[in-house]
């Protein structure tokens, strides 16, 4: 009966290292797949490090002097501002250009201050004032925003311009009106 009961021993002893082996066995597969992981976390981190180094260096040379300084934006703004107006009072605006803006910037100001429904000759057109304000991104673009106050003719009108300036042209230009919401007066 010992011969028995030992065989029986020896195969709870067997059934037993044979689960502790499973239970190594996943154990290990699963310390692989969290060692993964934590390799592919590592390589993102690097990579996304290696990006806000280059944009360091990018931003050591913009001086905090450089971004405020918006009078070459702003020196572009007044000059598109000066020949539009040098050129709505003329009426061949089909060859109308600026040397300071694309053709398409100067076709939006252009149908956004004097689309042509004038019914007596060519208008008079005067600028009154202009209040834009013009910021300055680290890489040289800017932006000019504000409101262009003209006389048309006898009436008194106003648009506001949002200008995008990159590499010393206007680029863009968003016309419209904006109204104040604030219930001031």
């Amino acid at each position: 009966m010992t011969k028995f009961n030992l065989k029986w021993v020896y195969a709870f002893v067997l059934t037993l290292a044979c689960l502790f082996l499973v239970q190594q066995g996943l154990s290990y597969q699963r310390t692989v797949k969290s060692v993964n992981i934590v390799h592919q976390e590592i390589k993102a981190t690097k990579a996304k490090t290696s990006q806000y180094v280059v944009q360091a260096k990018q931003l050591d040379k913009v001086k905090t002097a450089d971004i405020r300084d918006t009078q070459n934006i702003q020196k572009i703004g007044n000059t598109f501002l000066k020949e539009m107006f040098a050129i709505l009072p003329k009426l061949n605006k089909s060859d109308a250009k600026s040397s300071v803006a694309t053709d398409d910037v100067v076709s939006a100001f252009l149908g956004a201050t004097f689309g042509g429904d004038v019914d007596e000759g060519v208008p008079t057109f005067h600028l009154e004032s202009n209040d834009i304000v013009y910021s300055k991104a680290a890489d040289g673009s800017g932006l000019g925003f504000g409101t262009v106050k003209y006389q048309l003719g006898k009436e008194e009108t106003s648009t506001t311009l949002l200008m995008h300036i990159e590499n010393g042209k206007i680029t863009e230009l968003q016309t419209g009106a904006v109204k104040d919401t604030s219930g001031r007066k």
